[in-house]
């Protein structure tokens, strides 16, 4: 099968994941977010949502649906994915910050774990976070997935939630130290 160009291959990646999210929501999808919620959350943010990800917003649903407890909301009282942002690259400790900038939280998957995307690309690098378990133990930061769309692709084939048997290599491979994560860590507010 040719290789659809890039937006075929996203408008392609969109209605599947849109047609998946439908089926699959435990409650109705949330309704999308609008242009202005959208131009609203990049400049509280502070930087552009990789395009991918604008989409998944503003096509499919505002939150609510996918693994763990589902793609969080762009905006909703403390815990959006916006809105909780600039408490995140508050201070923690030391006037150090401990959420990377650029970094936006877009999967809550409990005891303090998320999926972040970097925004700061146009692939929208998919990160776990781990806070330390243990006083004193560091916060880790991996590389789930090099690009967004093969990270939402994973959802769908469910390679990477359940690790079915046959699913694709590349999405069982084992993440890696994200190694931008100094660099991104800086004063706090």
């Amino acid at each position: 099968m040719p290789e659809l160009p890039c937006s075929a291959a996203e408008d392609d990646l969109i209605r599947r994941l849109a047609a998946w999210a439908a089926e699959t929501a435990r409650e109705t999808l949330a309704p999308t977010a609008a242009p202005a919620t959208l131009e609203c959350a990049e400049e509280v943010f502070g930087l552009p949502l990789p395009p991918l990800l604008r989409r998944v917003y503003g096509e499919i649903g505002n939150g609510g649906f996918g693994p763990g407890f589902g793609l969080t909301p762009l905006f909703h009282v403390g815990f959006g994915a916006v809105d909780s942002y600039p408490a995140r690259i508050g201070s923690r400790s030391g006037g150090r910050s401990w959420w990377p900038r650029g970094v936006l939280p877009v999967l809550h998957r409990g005891s303090g774990r998320h999926a972040a995307v970097d925004c700061t690309g146009p692939q929208g690098t998919v990160l776990d976070y781990s806070p330390g378990a243990a006083a004193g133990a560091a916060d880790t930061w991996l590389v789930e997935s090099e690009s967004l769309a093969e990270w939402l692709e994973s959802w769908m084939d469910g390679s990477r939630w359940q690790r079915k048997a046959g699913a694709r290599s590349r999405a069982l491979a084992g993440p890696t130290v994200w190694d931008a994560l100094d660099a991104r860590l800086g004063p706090a507010g």
